[in-house]
Order: C-alpha cells, then sequence, then structure tokens
C-alpha cells in the first residue's frame, strides 16, 4: 500500500492479519481548503486498486505571543535551519506500535503554560513562528520529573541551539515525542523506555526565559498538537 496526502508520503504500517495504518500530521501553517488523498492498494495478482479522495482542511484557532528577551543566536536563522535539518534526517522508525492507551502525561503536575500552533514573535520581530508543542511549567518545587508518556525506544539526546537538551523518544508508526530544555538527561540513545518511567529533568537550557518543559509530538514528520494524544487513544 502507498500513498500521499496533497504530495506528502504515506507510510503503512500493518497491523494484524488484513490491516494496514497510516498516521498523518497536519502542519499548523498548512493551507487551508480541499487537499486530496491518494492511495495505491497492490493485490497478491498484481491488480492495482486506486482511490482517490478530497479531504477539507479547515482552520484552527491559534493566539498570537510576543516572547521577548531570548538570546539573539537562538533565532538566527542559520543556527535554526541547521537544527531543522538535522531533526529532519531522523527517519527511522519502529514498524510496531508500542502504545495501545491514551499517552500520559509527561509531568507530575500538568501546569499548562503556551499551547499548540500559537502564532509567535521572537524579540519584537515579525509572526513568522508558531509553537510546535506545549509548556509544562514548573507550579511546584518538586515538580521537575519528566516521565515516558508511552512505551518507546530513545533514538536522540543531546544539545540543540534552541531545544537545549532533547530527547526523541520513538513510539512506533512513524509516531515521537520530544522532550526540550532539560537540565539533566535521564536516559541515552538506544533505551527502551516503559510509561511513567524518567527520562529527564526539566531545565532552562536553549531558548528560554525560564525553567520548563516543551513537549513535541511529530507524525510522519509534522509536529501536531500533544494534548489530543492525552484526551484518546490514535488511531
Amino acid at each position: 500500500i502507498t500513498g500521499d496526502l496533497s504530495g506528502h508520503q504515506l507510510n503503512f504500517y500493518p497491523q494484524g492479519e488484513h490491516d494496514f495504518y497510516a498516521l498523518e500530521g497536519i502542519h499548523a501553517l498548512a493551507e487551508t481548503g480541499l487537499k486530496t488523498i491518494d492511495i495505491n492498494v497492490a493485490g497478491l495478482d498484481n491488480q492495482v486498486n486506486h482511490i482517490k479522495q478530497g479531504i477539507l482542511l479547515q482552520e484552527g484557532s491559534f493566539i498570537q505571543e510576543a516572547v521577548n528577551g531570548v538570546d539573539p543566536s537562538t533565532i538566527d536563522p542559520s543556527v535554526t535551519k541547521q537544527e531543522e535539518d538535522l531533526l529532519n534526517n531522523i527517519a527511522n522508525t519502529s514498524a510496531t506500535k508500542m502504545w495501545s492507551v491514551p499517552f500520559r502525561y509527561p509531568v507530575d503536575e500538568p501546569c499548562l503554560g503556551s499551547t499548540f500552533g500559537n502564532r509567535r514573535t521572537y524579540n519584537d520581530g515579525t509572526y513568522n513562528y508558531y509553537h510546535t508543542g506545549v509548556d509544562f511549567s514548573v507550579c511546584a518545587a518538586d515538580n521537575l520529573n519528566i516521565y515516558a508518556p508511552a512505551p518507546g525506544t530513545v533514538i536522540f539526546t543531546g544539545l540543540l541551539p534552541t531545544k537545549g537538551n532533547y530527547t526523541i523518544i520513538d513510539h512506533g508508526w512513524g509516531v515521537y515525542s520530544c522532550y526540550a530544555h532539560q537540565s539533566q538527561f535521564k536516559v541515552q540513545a538506544g533505551d527502551h523506555v516503559d510509561t511513567g518511567q524518567i527520562i529527564g529533568v526539566i531545565g532552562n537550557t536553549g531558548r528560554t526565559l525560564g525553567p520548563h518543559l516543551h513537549w513535541e509530538i511529530w507524525v510522519n514528520h509534522i509536529p501536531v498538537d500533544p494534548l489530543a494524544w492525552v484526551e484518546k487513544t490514535i488511531p
């Protein structure tokens, strides 16, 4: 099975004997309107069935945020481009879906700060940024642990210019969860983690004005709203 959504390749994974799933994120800055999903299914007799369907992409509701006082080097396009290229090149994913229930929150006290998709300006610049995850503030003295929200395999830990100390966990089927601005790592690449396992400590590294956890979920290389994964099991 192969396919794409408006030119973005879909990756299908088997579930059981006859079922296949492809998970696709929708970019927060994507143009709205009618999009096309194309799917090609090749049978055992080499007969190819083509499915074409229109999908209406509607506007979301996102607020504007002005963030001032960050280190100018963390918004330098040459720096951020290198970081984006590094993350986009992380392509390997497990063909096994490792979760079966909704994700849990990655912190003890989910004190929500900035939400997903907010349009942002930094240091009085233009609103050409958006928030790729959700932020959890430190609302209690002992609210510093970061937990794995679901089973997975750690595929990256390292210091990045804007995301600071950053961890990426592969949960299978092209789904990754990511954790920015940490003060400490508690895992390393190659480690398997279980739901609720401590993976790091909230910190103030990278592009940040104070200690908090920036939590992301990427689906097929596109950041999506992590809170949707806490509210229900996907798919």
